[in-house]
């Protein structure tokens, strides 16, 4: 019986992070926080790491606030730039727009993504996606980093 007692608090929050992480905790639709926030310092999937090296503010058409940011990649001894800016529209659907508004205009098919939009340009090098209010574009001269980089961000 003192085991159950022992493990139940510990059972209990292991099951509240894992329904936190199920329902959408990170509610981006509006974003409310501050982009610099947002940017983790060493996201990484697997492997590969990320080092946020440099982030800056920058303007978008229509968005509340944007900022760009550099980050390294390192997968053993390979260290490869990438490049990041994430914009913050009033609304999901403002964001969702912006991207189809990009994709025709450059005539890229836009896919659907949980949370949001997705595009991919043909090389791979660069994807553009929104999650909530945010709009997302990674850029990098390897087309699998900037996969990497997007499914190592929280966003």
């Amino acid at each position: 019986m003192k085991i159950i007692s022992t493990f139940a608090p510990l059972l209990l929050l292991i099951f509240a992070c894992r329904l936190c992480s199920m329902t959408g905790a990170n509610n981006f639709d509006p974003y409310k926080g501050s982009l610099k926030d947002l940017l983790p310092n060493d996201p990484s999937v697997g492997l590969i790491k990320f080092k946020l090296d440099s982030s800056q503010p920058s303007d978008f058409d229509g968005a509340t606030e944007g900022i760009k940011a550099s980050y390294t990649m390192q997968a053993g001894t390979i260290s490869l730039p990438v490049e990041l800016t994430v914009a913050n529209f009033p609304s999901s659907r403002d964001a969702a727009a912006a991207v189809e508004a990009f994709a025709n205009k450059h005539g890229l098919v836009v896919e659907t993504k949980s949370g949001g939009k997705r595009l991919t340009w043909s090389d791979g090098k660069s994807i553009m996606w929104s999650n909530g209010s945010l709009q997302c574009l990674a850029t990098s001269s390897f087309a699998k980093t900037t996969s990497n980089l997007e499914e190592a961000l929280p966003f």
